[in-house]
């Protein structure tokens, strides 16, 4: 937008040149020097490739020496010359000037010469400050790139911290579910035998009957109450992913890797999916040697699918084996799909895949 003002400025400026300069001249000449000037301008901004650029400049100020009347246009060139870093063109563009000085009068002649420099400090002027431009968007576009790197390892940090917490969470409740498991209810149930073995020993005894039974019934809720809390604690220490991957990673000749891509997954479901991943990397192991496996766990609108594969030899699919059967069973029993198949021809191993519906959820 600066070029095509300071380009406009210079041709209102070198016409009224060429009028007060040529005062003889057909109105009509000065008309279409001024229209092949303007289009030689808008030329020289229309090609992108400085070597049409620099063509469009050549034929400008050879028209502009073989033409008077063009001549007076030539600040126009020089600037079209500095502004597109043609420094070996700009000093020819006094070439047509001197030309021009025998039917210029002193006057014209000087403004023109004044023209010509002021033309060649608004192109650098406008060069410098294009090329300002492009530093300060190449400098915020570093500083946006930057941003963003930084926001997405700030939310990576969040994230692993996040994790971290939850899996000492679920650690812990799982401790707390184990010490109370193995201490308290432990110490209950013994106290509840003894209860019963002393309301037993004293059946004759009807006040001591009638004294231990409510104790017995206190006991008895307090052992309930704490299995329902042990219960509660070990689903909510439970955690899906944590365990596909430690089933993943359980066998050390085998080099695993998991794509977990599910949000919620019901525990029904994560536990069949567990024993199916057992299962199925055990005896790719063991049946088809395999030396590496992929486990996916993805989640769409209807239904989870369950992918394994491996790099093993492949067993006949026509007999299933006490562990395939165990398998499908698992996926079945939950209103879900199992296969297993060979992998593409070009591909060692076998594939599993299983599928469990949504609608089977269970809270």
């Amino acid at each position: 937008m600066d070029r095509a003002i300071d380009q406009t400025e210079l041709l209102v400026l070198c016409t009224a040149c060429a009028l007060h300069g040529l005062p003889g001249e057909n109105p009509a000449v000065l008309v279409g020097a001024c229209l092949a000037a303007f289009s030689a301008a808008g030329l020289m901004e229309f090609f992108r490739a400085a070597p049409h650029k620099a063509a469009t400049g050549i034929v400008f100020l050879a028209a502009c020496c073989a033409w008077a009347p063009l001549g007076a246009f030539a600040p126009l060139g020089a600037y079209g010359a500095v502004v597109n870093h043609q420094r070996w063109l700009a000093p020819l563009w006094l070439v047509p000037l001197l030309l021009c000085w025998p039917r210029l009068n002193p006057a014209a002649f000087g403004a023109l010469a004044l023209l010509a420099a002021l033309a060649a400090f608004m192109a650098w002027r406008s060069r410098t400050r294009t090329a300002e431009e492009q530093r300060l968007r190449t400098l915020r576009d570093n500083l946006q790139e930057e941003h963003l790197a930084l926001a997405a390892r700030a939310r990576n940090l969040q994230e692993r911290q996040d994790l971290e917490v939850h899996c000492a969470v679920l650690d812990e409740r799982g401790r707390i579910a184990r010490e109370i498991h193995d201490n308290v209810g432990h110490l209950l149930t013994r106290a509840l035998l003894q209860t019963r073995a002393l309301a037993v020993s004293r059946q004759e005894d009807a006040a001591l009957s009638a004294a231990i039974a409510p104790l017995e019934t206190t006991l008895d809720e307090a052992l309930a109450t704490v299995r329902a809390s042990v219960h509660n604690l070990h689903q909510e220490a439970f955690d899906p992913r944590q365990a596909l991957e430690e089933a993943v990673c359980d066998l050390p000749s085998l080099q695993g890797t998991l794509r977990y891509e599910v949000c919620h997954l019901p525990r029904p479901v994560a536990l069949a999916a567990i024993a199916i991943v057992r299962e199925g990397l055990s005896n790719a192991v063991n049946h088809g040697h395999a030396s590496a496996a992929s486990v996916a766990l993805e989640e769409f609108p209807g239904f989870f699918r369950l992918r394994l594969e491996d790099n093993g030899t492949a067993r006949p699919t026509d007999t299933d084996g006490m562990g395939i059967a165990s398998m499908r069973q698992r996926a079945e029993a939950l209103g879900g799909s199992f296969s297993f198949a060979p992998r593409e021809p070009h591909l060692a191993g076998s594939r599993i895949i299983a599928t469990f519906p949504k609608q089977q959820e269970q809270p």
